[in-house]
């Protein structure tokens, strides 16, 4: 759990990789510099005299890789901004935090923020080395240079593979699967409140305004154990709550100096780290972009609602109200019915008159219920009940209603 909130701190700050990727290039300029200063006569026996260039070779060097490497760094922001306006506009505005805290596009960054830190701290450090000695810095900018050329094919690959609609939607799954897998196992989920001591409880509010992002349950739960209460969480994660909205039942017999609010974390945004519905509705999103009229994409649609299906049949598995840790904390949840018409009801709505989009509807529930419990099997066929519901009588015709009923009835 401590990892997830050093991600979550980290994940704020884009500038974090890039300037440790400048550092360290400065390091490396002082390092090569040093070498080229105090360590001259044994660079000439080890180094070939090729990589061995004058210094004012070296400033000429040095100053046209700076110049490049700036311009590489302006076009990669500006592919960024095309990125993000792609992204924004065609499938939605919460899939621009996955693209600017990607690792590669961090990394690429980073790389060439480098290459001209280097570039221009050697410039810099070149001037105390004697005119007359060759030095080796000239070679390693050069080395460093093929680096960032590398990393920038790298990246323009990268930006290809991204905006590519089907990809993503095969990566935001996998995501919103992963997310699922980490808090699979964690705490006993149950679909009744379980009886708490009969005290009365100490209310507390939030304080800050934003969404639920984190609980560290660990946290809390030492807590609790240790000061021999129960703490009841009221609101589940990716709920929105104000300065003053209640949040934590405190039910205890004596008082403690510890804040158990420290260990709840409230962002300006939703994130996926333990919101599993915020990780499907990214899906569901694009899926609604691709129905709309000025798209009218029912190939994309489809894909995304096949992805859907997967992560459902996933977070099927997460079913209940509360997750009980040791009879000490108790953490709301949304059932899984909640989560399944959060998720499909627009996409119903849209979809009502493509008996295409309606029935991969109906294969995703049944991969949904396929194998699993009776609950949510019996859950699954109430809302197929609701998406049959949805289809325009009037539009489809005879052999598009009877391909729908079959459907229903085989979940």
């Amino acid at each position: 759990m401590l990892k997830e909130r050093t991600k979550l701190k980290l994940s704020r700050h884009i500038w974090i990789v890039p300037g440790i990727y400048s550092i360290g290039a400065l390091l490396l300029a002082s390092l090569v510099i040093w070498i080229d200063i105090f360590h001259y006569e044994t660079v000439k026996k080890v180094v070939p005299n090729r990589l061995l260039t004058s210094t004012s070779l070296t400033k000429t060097i040095l100053g046209s890789i700076a110049g490049s490497l700036l311009t590489m760094t302006s076009i990669t922001f500006s592919t960024l901004m095309v990125v993000l306006t792609t992204y924004s506009g065609q499938f939605s505005p919460r899939i621009l935090q996955n693209f600017i805290h990607d690792k590669v596009t961090l990394r690429v960054l980073g790389v060439f923020m480098g290459g001209f830190v280097y570039s221009m701290f050697s410039l810099l450090f070149i001037r105390e080395v004697n005119n007359d000695d060759p030095v080796i810095s000239a070679a390693v900018g050069v080395f460093v240079a093929f680096i960032c050329l590398v990393f920038f094919a790298h990246f323009l690959q990268h930006v290809a593979n991204s905006i590519q609609v089907t990809k993503l939607i095969a990566r935001l799954g996998d995501e919103a699967v992963e997310a699922i897998e980490k808090i699979e196992t964690s705490g006993e989920r149950v679909d009744v409140r379980p009886d708490v001591l009969k005290v009365e409880p100490d209310l507390l509010i939030s304080g800050k305004r934003g969404y639920i992002q984190l609980y560290e349950t660990e946290k809390l739960l030492a807590i609790a154990e240790k000061n021999e209460c129960v703490i009841e969480l009221i609101e589940p994660i990716g709920a929105f709550v104000t300065k003053k909205t209640p949040i934590v039942k405190l039910y205890r017999r004596h008082s403690f100096s510890e804040d158990v609010r420290e260990y709840i974390k409230v962002g300006e945004e939703r994130i996926h780290a333990q919101d599993v519905e915020f990780a499907i509705q990214k899906l569901a999103e694009i899926t609604l972009r691709a129905l709309a009229p000025g798209a009218n994409d029912p190939n994309t649609a489809i894909e995304g609602i096949r992805h859907i299906g997967m992560a459902l049949e996933e977070a099927s598995r997460l079913d209940g109200k509360y997750v009980v840790f040791r009879d000490r904390l108790i953490v709301p949840q949304r059932p899984f019915e909640d989560i399944l018409y959060e998720t499909f009801y627009e996409i119903c709505y849209s979809g009502r008159d493509r008996v295409s989009v309606l029935l991969a509807v109906f294969d995703a529930l049944q991969m949904i219920s396929r194998d699993n419990t009776p609950a949510i099997g019996e859950k699954v066929r109430h809302f197929g009940d609701y998406v049959r519901a949805k289809v325009e009588e009037d539009i489809l015709n005879e052999t598009d209603r009877r391909k729908i009923t079959e459907r229903f009835e085989q979940l």
